[in-house]
């Protein structure tokens, strides 16, 4: 699974129709958004890392969300300012016993 390495018992759920994104509120980026400077610093970083661009499925301009739902509420949320502001994935189990303290 995507996760298990990071978070395992995680699950991810891809919303290529962008129905869930437009429930939630999720944001669309402009161009600066999607091709500023931060995005190319996190796009070099990322790259440096090993990791690449692979094929866009959905709307390409979605702003990068993560959002933590335990009994159909959110209750961790990270919200990307531009394409390449990520969590750190592996902190999010931190985040979610927080929330259930």
């Amino acid at each position: 699974m995507f996760f298990d390495k990071l978070f395992t018992g995680a699950q991810a759920i891809a919303d290529p129709d962008g129905k869930l994104y437009a429930a939630f509120g999720i944001e669309r980026g402009g161009f600066r958004e999607m091709f500023g400077a931060k995005a190319w610093a996190c796009g070099l970083k990322a790259v440096g890392q090993g990791h690449f661009i692979n094929r866009k499925i959905g709307d390409p301009w979605t702003l990068p969300t993560v959002l933590a739902v335990r009994n159909r509420t959110v209750v961790w949320a990270h919200r990307g300012e531009h394409a390449g502001h990520h969590p750190e994935v592996r902190n999010i189990p931190k985040f979610m016993e927080a929330v259930t303290e």
